[in-house]
């Protein structure tokens, strides 16, 4: 009798145990959502850890629902910098997901790509990425994959690895090209990025299509403003045209900036002092004052100061290369008089070169929903990224 009477117990223990750590998972894993949804990391943080454990005793340590818990914990403790124990959480939680998708399945993708987040060193991040990418290629959803390699780039810049992201640029173009409307913003990122990479490799005509392209996707549609995307992307426009010496062209990108008050005293387009000055070890500044026409030439050049005078006419011929923006005055461009620039030629100074600017977005964050639970709207496979293939996040169901 007392023996049957302990049982009933454990096992009214055990269920009752059991039935509390399933409302905390709901009350964690909906608070999770809710946080999610507001952007609010640190709430979301707390919340989905806590998720992630009462998730773990509901469903045990090797269930793919924990496994997806690991990895909704893990994305945050990557955004906020603790990559620590974001490998510690993700640790040995892939293989789990391996038994239940394929070691080759793209529902591996986000996994692999926080781990690379979380790795210790670039050389371990760049291995993981490129195994993302590779997994990618078995998406469905061709846009899906485009869009992973566009976050592994977003990645790689954001650590100083822009040396890196050619190939993965590339892909999201083939595909972007193929399924998207040329006016479509994504398009335009990776059309701007091989743009960048012809340059690099000095193929300025490849490079022209690309930034024509890029222009089209960044163009505002009113016309009647323009962004800081589309003002960059006339600009290297302006100075591929230059080196291709078709300066009518330049004209015209140099005008539309104009028209929208980009004017500066800083020429959009400069060329060199030539190489044999440079190789001789000579150096010293030239001071030169001129005019800037209607169409952003230099006009009129003149030595105002110089200490070389063996710089002088090589100053004068390097001006005249130049190319400004147009000053507008009443809707009308405008001839500057009084511009000046000073030339520097020193052997010992290391020439500032323009850095590109890394492309940069808020860290994009997504539910890894446990198939446990129903998702309103879900057209993909639970425990896949529901950001790629539902309307909206859904909520607990039974």
């Amino acid at each position: 009798m007392k023996t049957s009477l302990l049982a009933l117990i454990l096992c009214f223990s055990a269920t009752n145990a059991a039935a509390n750590d399933e409302d905390n998972f709901k009350r964690a894993y909906a608070a999770y959502q809710q946080h999610i949804s507001a952007n609010e990391t640190k709430l979301a943080l707390d919340a989905a850890k806590d998720a992630h454990k009462y998730g773990t005793k509901l469903f045990g340590k090797s269930h793919t629902n924990s496994a997806n818990l690991a990895l909704n914990y893990a994305r945050l403790l990557n955004d906020t910098g603790d990559h620590k124990k974001a490998r510690k959480t993700l640790k040995g939680k892939r293989r789990i997901l391996e038994q239940h998708h394929g070691d080759d399945a793209p529902a591996l993708v986000p996994i692999v790509m926080e781990e690379a987040r979380a790795a210790k060193d670039p050389k371990t991040a760049q291995h993981l990425l490129t195994q993302a990418a590779d997994l990618a290629r078995g998406y469905e959803d061709k846009l899906v994959e485009a869009q992973k390699n566009f976050d592994i780039v977003v990645l790689l810049l954001n650590w100083g690895g822009g040396g890196l992201v050619e190939p993965f640029v590339d892909r999201a173009y083939e595909i972007y090209v193929e399924r998207l409307e040329p006016n479509d913003f994504r398009l335009g990122l990776m059309s701007y990025h091989k743009a960048r990479w012809a340059m690099a490799k000095n193929q300025q005509e490849e490079a022209i299509g690309y930034l024509e392209r890029a222009l089209v996707a960044f163009k505002i549609p009113d016309g009647e403003s323009i962004g800081d995307l589309e003002r960059t992307v006339r600009q290297l426009l302006v100075q591929t045209y230059e080196r291709l010496e078709r300066s009518d062209a330049a004209t015209e990108h140099l005008l539309v900036l104009g028209a929208h008050q980009y004017w500066s005293n800083t020429p959009v387009f400069k060329t060199d002092f030539p190489a044999e000055m440079v190789n001789k070890g000579m150096s010293g500044d030239v001071t030169l004052t001129f005019t800037v026409d209607e169409q952003g030439f230099v006009r009129n050049p003149v030595v105002a100061d110089s200490d070389q005078a063996l710089l002088d006419e090589a100053a004068l011929t390097m001006v005249k290369g130049f190319r400004y923006t147009p000053r507008f005055v009443d809707g009308k461009p405008v001839a500057i008089e009084g511009m000046e620039y000073t030339a520097s030629l020193s052997f010992e100074k290391v020439p500032n070169v323009a850095g590109r600017k890394a492309l940069t977005r808020p860290p994009v964050r997504r539910m890894m929903t446990p198939d446990r639970f129903d998702i309103s709207g879900c057209t993909g496979d639970p425990g896949l990224d529901t950001s790629q293939a539902c309307e909206g996040y859904g909520s607990i169901g039974k």
